[in-house]
Parts: structure tokens; sequence; C-alpha cells
């Protein structure tokens, strides 16, 4: 009788914490787009957030920076711009909105900001927010060059073999 007790007793808890996890696990379903839940406290009580950094920078991926980075700082975390990079037109895309009319996309001209220094041109980044610095015109152009050159010096290359191997 003692041993069917503490089974039931066992089985019980288990049944509770189960769903308590499940109560817990949905409400923090259900919570993971509210404010508090995108910071997070880093060494020194410092707020951290999450941010993704893509492109043409030389370390993308994703940060935990302070709350209060700005899109120049979150460049430099990054490694800084590498070759190629089209400054004048850095896509943000934020990842909440605080109307349904507002964009979730901004454009900055970083280029005009390295130009002038006006800081106000350099936003400060939100929680979740993506970075993403696309490649200039020039860079493409050059892509598409070098592929197509050595895409001749194979053909050159087969040319010679098949006129050498039929000789």
């Amino acid at each position: 009788m003692r041993i069917l007790g503490k089974k039931i007793l066992v089985m019980y808890f288990i049944q509770f914490f189960t769903f308590s996890g499940l109560l817990v696990a949905q409400e923090l379903k259900e919570d993971k787009y509210s404010r508090g839940a995108q910071y997070f406290l880093g060494t020194g009580d410092e707020l951290l957030i999450k941010v993704n950094i893509w492109g043409f920078v030389n370390k993308p991926g994703q940060y935990m920076v302070p709350s209060e980075t700005d899109l120049m700082s979150l460049i430099s975390y990054a490694g800084g711009p590498s070759k190629g990079a089209k400054l004048s037109n850095i896509k943000i895309i934020h990842s909440e909105s605080t109307s349904a009319s507002e964009k979730n996309i901004s454009e900055i001209n970083v280029s005009q900001y390295l130009k002038d220094g006006d800081e106000s041109l350099i936003p400060m980044l939100n929680p979740g927010d993506t970075i993403i610095i696309s490649g200039s015109k020039w860079h493409h152009i050059n892509s598409f060059v070098e592929f197509t050159t050595k895409l001749a010096l194979l053909a050159q290359i087969y040319y010679l073999i098949t006129f050498y191997s039929s000789k």
C-alpha cells in the first residue's frame, strides 16, 4: 500500500509540474514579442539587445549589443564595411512598428553621415532589428567581369586541348 501511495504521489507531482510547465511555456510563447522579453542582462548589469547584420561587412551575424547602440557602432562591431559595400543605402528591417501605417524598413545613407558628420542621420537600434548592407553596382559589375574572365580562360584551355589533341 505504501509503495502504491508513493507512486500515486509521484505521478501527481509529475502531472502537476508538467501542466505547470506547459502553462509557463504558453505564457512565454505569448510573451515572446513583448518589450521586456527582447532585452538581456549582460555582465556588469548592462542591458543588451539582439540585432542582426547581413551583407557586406567583415563579420556578419547576430550580435548582443548594449541597448543604446547606434548603426555605426554595430557596423564597427561587425568589423566595418567590407570592400564593395554600398553605404549610401543601408536597410534596417525593424522587428516591430508602433502603428500599422508605419514602415517596417528604413533606408539610411551612411555615406552622407561620413561626409557631413551629421549624427541625426544615424539611428539607434531596437531589439530584433536586421541591418542589410548590399553591394555597390561597381562590386556587381566587377564580379560579373571576373566570372566572364574565368569562363573565357576555361574556354581557351578547352579549345587548346581539343586543337592540339586532334593533331
